[in-house]
């Protein structure tokens, strides 16, 4: 039975139910509150139709909590899979995990990527891409797998791998789109203008920040936390620390080259007194500003991590193999370096043709 309560102008729904847990949330609005009580209700009922709440209790909400505090000290989780694994628990983690259905699977997907999910605080979460959405449901697959051996739940059928066909051929899952776009040297040209402005060399040095992502090849957020005591001078290299790997971030620490004007880029960053980041700025500050130059330079469809890719394209137009090339953007095989790697047909003029 639902219970609906007014307390300081939001309203809080509790729906209670013989053989299940109580369930209970907060939301600003009446309607929103019904439309998750209904819900919720309707699952439970669903649950009691296929057998009911019987056996292990177990709730996927409880064991997404125990996977957070078990692998905390193991692995390094990013932001992206806390946020995918939130909205499974907002979305099935009233659901015994014995008892989760491919239906259930099938049901949170579409509601994902429809835009229709709804979050603890009764907020709309806009649609999700059917790649994200395929992310996700492999960190749920993963969660119920981990489940029988480490935590001992056993499950009859793995409900993801059940609802994958279905999902396919719905559009609800799907591979995310390989990017090619690559920087004119007119666009870069257009925005070192742009930030080259006196207001901006006040605040954040865009114009060195874009050229050392170019340089360099590393993500925003990797230049940010590079460190002046992890520069080696004698070798003019730098450390990355927790790299991004597959299956493993704390911890995977690299040293890469700073080639070319990339090193000249760090040596003329001021050092401030207590801080030994170089670049010492917002990750999301430093995206933000280079989304809306792009924006009102009307430079179309290019984002600050295609200067990845052009980074990576570069090295390899200038004859560097995949081994020098992947020492540099610090990826772990050539599968995933080929993706950041969109050669123009017209450098490779700057090798003779071999007759033999």
């Amino acid at each position: 039975m639902a219970t609906l309560q007014n307390r300081n102008g939001r309203w809080r729904a509790m729906v209670r139910r013989k053989g299940h847990k109580d369930q209970t949330r907060t939301f600003p609005t009446k309607t929103a509150a019904k439309t998750w009580a209904d819900r919720v209700e309707r699952e439970m009922a669903d649950l009691e139709a296929r057998g009911g709440a019987a056996g292990d209790g177990t709730t996927i909400a409880e064991l997404i909590t125990w996977r957070t505090e078990a692998l905390a000290s193991v692995k390094a989780v990013s932001k992206t899979q806390t946020g995918n694994m939130t909205r499974l628990q907002e979305s099935l983690g009233h659901i015994v995990a014995r008892q989760l259905t491919a239906g259930d699977v099938i049901e949170h997907a579409r509601r994902r990527i429809s835009g229709n999910h709804m979050t603890g605080k009764g907020v709309i979460i806009p649609a999700c891409a059917p790649a994200t959405m395929n992310v996700e449901l492999g960190y749920l697959s993963e969660l119920l797998k981990l489940a029988a051996p480490m935590k001992g739940v056993k499950l009859v059928a793995d409900p993801v791998a059940e609802a994958r066909p279905a999902l396919r051929l719905l559009g609800l899952v799907g591979k995310s789109k390989r990017r090619d776009r690559r920087p004119t040297e007119v666009e870069l040209q257009q925005l070192r203008d742009h930030f080259g402005q006196a207001a901006w060399r006040s605040q954040i040095p865009m114009v060195d920040i874009i050229d050392f992502a170019i340089q360099s090849a590393k993500r925003e957020g990797e230049i940010t936390r590079l460190l002046w005591s992890d520069v080696d001078l004698a070798t003019r290299t730098a450390l990355l620390r927790d790299a991004k790997h597959p299956r493993k971030k704390a911890g995977n620490h690299k040293r890469f080259p700073l080639l070319g004007d990339a090193w000249t880029i760090v040596q003329r960053q001021p050092r401030i007194a207590g801080e030994d980041r170089i670049f010492p700025y917002n990750t999301k500050s430093i995206s933000t500003a280079f989304t809306r130059a792009c924006i009102r330079l009307a430079i179309a469809d290019l984002c600050f991590h295609d200067l990845r890719h052009e980074a990576t394209s570069r090295l390899f137009e200038q004859g560097y193999d995949i081994p020098e090339v992947a020492s540099v953007t610090l990826h772990e095989s050539w599968n995933e370096l080929k993706r950041y790697t969109q050669l123009r047909p017209e450098t490779l003029h700057r090798l003779p043709v071999d007759p033999a």
